[in-house]
This record gives C-alpha cells, structure tokens and sequence, in this order.
C-alpha cells in the first residue's frame, strides 16, 4: 500500500512538474527532440520510483530517420512508462478520455498525439486520417490494436485502425511485445508491485507493395508476432501457458 501511494504522489509531482519545463522548451522541439527527452526521463522516473527493471531486446530493428507505425500489445498503464523510454520519438493514439486528464491530457496535446472518438465510427476514422498524414510527414505513431488493457495478459482481438493507417501512408510496422507488465499492476487495480518489464522489437514489417485488401492479413501476421513472443516469454515465467 504504502509504495503504491508512493507511486501515484510521485507521477502526479513528475507530471506537474514537467508540465512547465515542457511548455517553455516547445520552440525548440526540433523533430520531436525535447518532448522526447523529457518522456524519456518521465518514464524512466516512474519505473524507478516502483521498483521496476526494464529490459529492452530489438532495439536495432527501430528504422532511424523514417517513420513507422509500432504496434504494441498493452496489459497495464506500465506498457505507458515504458515504452516512452525508447530511444524514438513518436506519437500515440489514444481514446479521446485520456486528453481529459489534467495536465497528462495538456502535455499529450503539446507532444502531437492524435485523439480518437471510439464511440463514434466516422470521428475515429478521421482521427486515424489525421495519424496517417502525421506518418506521410515523416513522424512515427505508437498504437495499442488491442484497443483497451487484457485483463489477464491475454492477447485481445486487434482493432485495424492502426494497420490501415500504415498501409495508407506505405510505411513499415515493428510489433512490439511487452511482457510482465500486467504483474506489475493490474486492470482495475491501483496497487503497484515492483517487477521485471522485458520489451521485444521486431524486425520492420513492410507496407510499401501491400493494398488495402492485404489488411486482414497483416494484422494475422503482425498478431501471430507479437503472440508468439508473449507465449514464449509466459512459458518461460509460469512454465507451460495457454493463449
């Protein structure tokens, strides 16, 4: 109990008191460089405070100078931390109520992410519009296709959202499978555990001689990835695992 309340003083302070920093150093965020910098430590702050070890694995496979679309699975508000401590900047799409949040919500606008309207089709659909001309321009975007945390880590069905993006601004996909983190606090819960978050990074899935008939595939592919990768880090946790 008492490290969780620990945790929720601590990135609520973090937050607060980035908020300033960020806004006064935004002239001179040159391709995304100071909003990077500051998510870099924001993130590795929070994983500090709760107790958390962070291994990363792929980190060749993210393309330099070129955008693409990472496409994650997502089991706790941890995936958040830690994935912001990658060294790339990128953009998020998120569920418009998170841009409603005082000042996490401010500083999400300020970085570029893209609001999506899940309750209604054609909003989202021109949210998605909006990250795909973001990716044409040269930036990256980082998406959850599962659409909402797994309750139990397990792979949820993938939204296409993001792939459909990908395909319409003919740039690569790089799966990105996060394991432990569901451990490290649940869906539902508050209470924070201290743990071990391993990240894996894929090699580019291309784009560039696929159509918009190729979407469903793509999405098989990508999920086959991401859920083999989960398997296999499970079972090596808990012994045998059913996905």
């Amino acid at each position: 109990m008492l490290r969780s309340v620990f945790f929720w003083t601590a990135i609520f302070s973090f937050t607060v008191a980035m908020l300033p920093m960020v806004v006064l150093s935004l002239p001179f965020n040159k391709e995304g460089r100071v909003i990077r910098f500051y998510a870099n430590i924001w993130g590795k702050l929070n994983l500090f405070t709760s107790g958390v070890n962070l291994e990363v694995k792929g980190l060749e496979n993210i393309i330099r100078n070129k955008p693409q679309v990472f496409v994650s699975n997502h089991q706790s508000i941890y995936d958040i931390f830690a994935l912001c401590t990658l060294p790339v900047y990128f953009r998020w799409i998120a569920k418009k109520e998170l841009f409603r949040v005082p000042v996490f919500g401010w500083l999400m606008m300020m970085a570029g992410c893209v609001s999506i309207d899940r309750s209604d089709f054609h909003k989202a659909l021109s949210g998605m519009d909006i990250a795909a001309n973001k990716a044409k321009s040269g930036a990256s975007i980082m998406i959850f296709p599962e659409g909402t945390r797994s309750q139990n880590g397990i792979l949820l069905p993938f939204k296409k959202g993001g792939f459909i993006l990908a395909l319409k601004a003919k740039i690569p996909i790089l799966p990105i499978t996060i394991i432990g983190s569901s451990s490290i606090m649940q869906k539902g819960s508050m209470r924070v555990n201290p743990g071990h978050i391993k990240i894996i990074i894929d090699r580019p899935v291309e784009t560039i001689n696929l159509g918009f008939e190729d979407r469903d595939s793509l999405v098989r592919r990508v999920r086959e990835i991401i859920s083999r990768n989960l398997f296999r880090g499970l079972r090596g946790r808990n012994g045998a695992v059913n996905l």
